[in-house]
């Protein structure tokens, strides 16, 4: 019994004790070494930190002896006018103060950022304008400002200016005196030393709103862009938070980074050394303990291996039997007695479980068999677990599929643990377990489980009792229906009302119209669908919010219900657009449309009255299309197509309009759908043609004349410009269109220029709004005159007043750009649209044209005449040419001629011709008189 016992015990024991030993000396290596890791790193954290606030704090004492010195400067400047521009030039470069502190210069601007003087002299010019600015607009409203880091004028010489106001005679900024730091001059930071035997540390100032290094040890850095947002968590973290030290991993090596916010620019410092010349001292001690500890297991595992190989000889030559005896087909055979207490009895236990698998094997072998291939084979979930605590016995693959677990991560544990039922499912799944326990089998009822990554799935489940191994078990069945429930709610769906209004939706008012068109087409009788459509809804809901929408339409449906009082039914199109139905009218087709008409009337009305929403009262109206059918059969879309045709019919007429669908509605409609087609392709063909329409002085010589597009269409004729010109800019086809007409336009000009009797007439060309707003209009306006050739004096755009209502700044400044290419301008159809003197005044224009529409009736209408002779008097007090369109009668030229107007243009004298007929009119009106 003695000699058994170190077989045994002792082996247990060395091996605790290994363990033990083992792990209480690495871990008191692993603390020893992170404890002493954590001290290095505060003290290195502390001494950065205080570098960092240190360069820092001289950083902002820099910046605000450069800022105070300028301010003090700029309070006793001469204002910063045109006057004193030669006075402030003479006393800049004897302020030797800032000659020192700003070796990129300084200057001096006016109210508007306009440079006035600079030193030094070349500063001025070549940065005449600051007025965009951000520093030069800061100081103009009063603040000493530092601006964002920039690259200089000259190659590799970053700065960053500092700006101050200049005060005026009440006080109030009229200037701003500006001083350009030259980033890498000495004198803003230097280079931090390092001890002997230490690494030097490095630092960077950083603008936080750029991005930008300001300032660095490594000169080459500076005004490097650091990566954007996002790139770098560390930088982020930096830019975003306090003082502080982090250490940022970077692709060399980690650097422990420190910094330091200012708060007199939106800078930072930032001292940064690398982390492993520091730490290197604690890595070699490291590396020291861990050889020892390295050591010292070897020692320990290698005898512990010896003790135990010799102890574990008689299991291993047992483990192989037994592990032979598992293979498939192999006899079960007894095992060999062992001396060892404990393995005798390990030994008879084996033998006496052996003994009873044989005997079950040999009956249980062939019913396996079949069982096994059924149950994997199902294409539903099959699962066996025990009834007492519900763990998985056995799954099949359909079961792998289902809920997406594999066989060996489910064998073992329940259903509740694996997630596939939940607790609050408990109840539920005790009381079918009950019903099969009772009845030996539950068949049929559906239940929600769920898959490994939570997803539900309905299944339809069966269970019936087993017996595996003596034990009550439960083959559970989970047929999935989950996909057959999805089209379940799919169809509701679609047939079930809507969930704002209570009202049937679309599919279902489809499918309803539909029987009503099969009844009116069988009893001979009509019926009429209304759409209707709130008007002007959108304003309400996004001046008062969705909810506040939402809430009013379901008033308005519960108003047109009572107010259809069982004579039709209702349903929500969507939006703020409803349909209604009205079955059974009488023929003939007047009469039903008739009624229809009536209906959209009466709800109108009822809509009139006051809607009152979360205080708000509306009063609504709303626009009707009616199409009445039942006469021929036609598809339900189709019919609601119809309506919604004469509903945006409707609404173009105004508000609370009422228009019964109509066939040329549908022929309207295709047709500019057709002409719009044919627009676009003929941008493509170029298929359009310049006529020219001659414009005379009272002496009767051709001046100039207007460029006018002209489209024929093949198999159509010629398309009118009033059709074909808006359809264009409503579509956005204007702008190439224009492009295509100022290239033809500047193309005859040119070839004019060398032709006698021709080059010194200008060109009229109409420019729309839209066309003008281009961004690269004026670029494109140079292109062509490049392209071309033509004669910049002699072209001139013809401008409508609606161009006012854009930003009259910008089109001004587009304007003077073109005017100095050397373009003129002339405003057309002048006192039909937004006519303002305000404007007009600061409009670089040539030329007033007044429109043909005041023209025709100067002769009949007072007002007209008095219209025309102010336009007159108007351009001759500013200076401007006045010309006259639509003249088609000697006594409308004789009128206007006698008012002041010197030129005309009209049928009188000429329609608009293509080039070769306008050379003829040329040659017949060659110094010739005006007609009689």
């Amino acid at each position: 019994m003695r000699q058994l016992l170190p077989h045994s015990l002792t082996t247990r024991i060395a091996a605790l004790v290994l363990v033990f030993l083992l792990a209480g000396m690495w871990s008191l290596a692993w603390y020893a070494d992170r404890q002493l890791r954590q001290d290095m790193r505060e003290q290195l954290q502390a001494q950065q930190q205080s570098v960092a606030l240190l360069l820092g704090r001289e950083l902002e004492r820099t910046l605000h002896e450069r800022a105070s010195a300028l301010q003090g400067v700029a309070r006793g400047l001469p204002v910063p006018v045109q006057d004193h521009a030669s006075t402030l030039q003479a006393l800049l470069p004897r302020l030797t103060v800032l000659q020192q502190m700003f070796g990129g210069g300084f200057y001096v601007t006016d109210a508007q950022g306009m440079a006035m003087a600079s030193h030094p002299l070349q500063l001025g010019p070549q940065r005449r304008g600051y007025a965009a600015s951000r520093f030069i607009r800061e100081a103009l409203a009063g603040q000493t400002v530092i601006g964002d880091p920039m690259p200089g004028l000259a190659a590799n010489m970053p700065i960053v200016v500092i700006a101050t106001p200049v005060p005026g005679p009440g006080g109030a900024p009229a200037g701003v005196l500006a001083g350009v730091v030259r980033l890498r001059d000495a004198g803003l930071l230097q280079p931090l030393p390092a001890a002997e035997g230490q690494v030097a540390s490095d630092y960077l100032v950083i603008d936080r709103r750029t991005r930008t290094v300001v300032a660095a040890s490594a000169e080459q850095r500076v005004l490097q862009a650091l990566p954007a947002a996002g790139q770098d968590a560390v930088l982020d973290r930096l830019l975003a938070g306090g003082d502080g030290s982090v250490i940022h991993p970077q692709p060399e090596q980690a650097r422990l980074a420190s910094v330091h916010h200012l708060t007199a620019v939106p800078w930072l410092v930032v001292v940064s050394q690398p982390l492993a010349p520091l730490l290197a001292p604690l890595d070699e001690v490291r590396q020291r303990i861990v050889l020892a500890a390295l050591g010292l297991t070897l020692l320990a595992a290698g005898g512990l291996w010896w003790m135990l190989r010799r102890a574990l000889a008689p299991l291993q030559q047992m483990g192989h039997r037994l592990a032979a005896m598992a293979e498939d087909g192999a006899p079960l055979q007894p095992l060999a007695p062992q001396p060892m207490r404990e393995l005798a009895q390990l030994v008879r236990g084996c033998n006496h479980l052996l003994a009873e698998l044989d005997q079950r094997q040999r009956a249980l072998g062939e019913s396996r068999q079949r069982y096994q291939a059924a149950f994997q084979i199902s294409p539903d979930a099959l699962d066996i677990t025990r009834v007492s605590d519900g763990v998985h016995v056995d799954v099949n693959a359909g079961f792998e599929r289902l809920f997406g677990w594999p066989r060996e991560q489910v064998l073992g544990r329940s259903g509740l643990e694996l997630g596939i039922w939940h607790a609050s499912d408990t109840a539920v799944r005790a009381q079918f377990v009950q019903q099969v326990l009772s009845e030996g089998m539950a068949v049929g009822i559906e239940q929600q489980l769920y898959r490994r990554d939570g997803t539900p799935v309905t299944v339809q489940l069966s269970a019936s009792l087993l017996d595996v191994a003596g034990e009550p078990c439960m083959l559970w069945v989970a047929h999935d229906v989950t996909a057959h429930r999805a089209a379940r709610a799919h169809i509701h769906q679609l047939t079930s009302t809507d969930l704002l209004t209570g009202l049937p939706n679309v599919q279902q008012f489809l499918q309803q119209l539909g029987e009503v068109q099969a009844h009116c087409l069988q009893a001979r009788r009509l019926a009429a669908l209304l759409c209707v459509d709130v008007d002007d809804f959108k304003t309400i809901n996004d001046s008062l919010g969705r909810d506040h929408g939402d809430q009013l339409l379901r008033q308005v449906a519960q108003r047109m219900g009572a107010g259809l009082a069982g004579q039709g039914s209702l349903a929500r199109l969507g939006g703020d657009e409803f349909l209604v139905l009205l079955p059974d009218l009488p023929a003939p087709r007047g009469a039903a449309a008739h009624a229809a008409e009536a209906l959209a009337h009466r709800l109108g009305a009822l809509l009139g009255q006051p809607l009152e929403v979360e205080g708000t009262t509306h009063s609504i109206s709303v626009g009707v299309g009616i199409v009445v059918l039942g006469e021929s059969r036609q598809e339900p879309r189709e019919l609601l197509r119809r309506a919604a045709l004469a509903l945006n019919q409707a609404k173009a007429s105004g508000p609370g309009a009422v228009l019964l669908f109509e066939a040329q509605m549908q022929d309207q409609v295709s047709s500019r759908a057709r002409l719009q087609r044919s627009l676009a392709e003929a941008l493509q063909q170029h298929a359009f043609a310049l006529h020219y329409q001659p414009q005379l002085d009272q002496h009767g010589a051709v001046v100039g004349v207007e460029a006018l597009v002209r489209w024929h269409l093949q198999g159509h004729g010629m398309v009118s410009p009033a059709e074909f010109i808006p359809l264009a800019e409503k579509t956005g086809l204007i702008a190439p269109l224009g492009r295509w007409i100022l290239h033809a336009a500047c193309s005859q000009l040119a070839r004019w220029a060398h032709v006698p009797g021709c080059s010194h007439l200008d060109m009229a060309v109409n420019v729309s709004a839209v066309q003008f707003q281009q961004e690269a209009f004026v670029e494109q306006v140079q292109e062509v005159l490049a392209q071309t050739g033509a004669p910049a004096a002699r072209l001139k755009f013809e401008l409508t007043e609606s161009l006012m209502m854009y930003e009259i700044d910008s089109v001004i400044a587009r304007m003077k750009a073109l005017r100095a290419l050397g373009l003129r301008f002339s405003l057309d159809d002048f006192g039909t649209g937004f006519s303002s003197l305000a404007y007009l005044k600061r409009l670089p224009l040539q030329q007033l044209k007044i429109d043909q529409g005041f023209v025709r009736d100067i002769l009949d209408d007072h007002n007209d005449a008095a219209i025309a002779r102010t336009v007159i008097a108007l351009g001759e007090s500013l200076g401007l040419e006045v010309i006259a369109e639509g003249v088609e009668t000697e006594a409308h030229r004789d009128a206007l001629q006698q008012w002041g107007c010197r030129l005309y243009q009209g049928y009188l004298f000429s329609r608009p011709l293509p080039v070769a007929q306008l050379g003829e009119f040329l040659q017949q009106r060659a110094g010739g008189p005006l007609p009689p």
